[in-house]
Parts: structure tokens; sequence; C-alpha cells
């Protein structure tokens, strides 16, 4: 006889709660507010370890399953297919935020490496002399003189 118990009602608390909160974040990717997303991390990695937590019981013996009533096996199913459904379109949207992210990064980096830089540099009369020749020439300037 087996001495795991699987816990519906640490289920039905930890899958609601982090179903609220993935809904919360989708939100706020929608919205481009990585302060939020940021902030809600450590609450997100805690309720998925809780609800990892819950449900090894059934992964490890799903005929612990079998001791659910039916109503309650309908409760699971349910918040399971929202979860999954709200896993999905956060996995979506954080995807698309990186690429966003990367994609204005790409843009900036060719900027910069496309723009022609006027340098400055001496001539043969000991005057600087500007040149848009794309070298990446330098001059600084000591102030305290």
């Amino acid at each position: 006889m087996s001495a795991a118990t699987l816990s519906y009602d640490d289920i039905v608390w930890a899958c609601t709660n982090l179903c609220d909160l993935l809904e919360y974040e989708n939100e706020a990717l929608a919205n481009h507010d990585p302060r939020t997303v940021r902030d809600l991390a450590d609450n997100k990695a805690a309720l998925a370890r809780i609800y990892e937590q819950a449900v090894a019981p059934m992964a490890d013996e799903p005929e612990l399953a079998e001791a659910l009533e039916s109503e309650q096996k309908d409760e699971l199913l349910g918040l399971g297919h929202r979860l999954k459904t709200l896993v999905e379109e956060n996995a979506r949207r954080i995807k698309a935020e990186m690429e966003a992210y990367q994609m204005l990064m790409d843009a900036v980096v060719n900027a910069v490496k496309n723009t022609t830089v006027s340098t400055v540099t001496y001539g043969p009369g000991g005057h600087f002399e500007g040149h848009a020749t794309g070298e990446q020439n330098s001059m600084s300037f000591n102030q305290t003189l």
C-alpha cells in the first residue's frame, strides 16, 4: 500500500493562484511592462514549485487520482486546461518580447555601424582636419590647459 496522498485542496489553491498570476503577467507583457514582469518572477517561481509539489504524488502514482470525486476530477481537469492555456500564452508573449528587444538592439547596433563618423585628425600644417572616412580616430581635449 502507498503512503503517498493527494491533497486536492493544495492542488486547487496552487493552480488557481498560478493561473491568476499568469493572467496578470500576460497582461503586463501585452502592455510592455517589464517592471511588473520582473516583480512577479519570485512569486511565479514559488507558486510553480508549490504546484509541482502538490501534483508530484499523482505523477508518481496516477491511481491516487481515482480516489477523487468526479466533481473534483472535473475541476482539476478544468484548472489544468486553464493553466496549460495560460502557460502557452505566457511563453509566446515572453518570446515575442525577447525577440522585439533583440530586434531593437540589432537595429541600434547596425545604425551605429552604418553611421559615418566624422573624425578629426592633424593635417600637414598641424591643424585639425575633418574627415568622413569611417575610420574611428579620436581626439581628446584637456580642459585644464
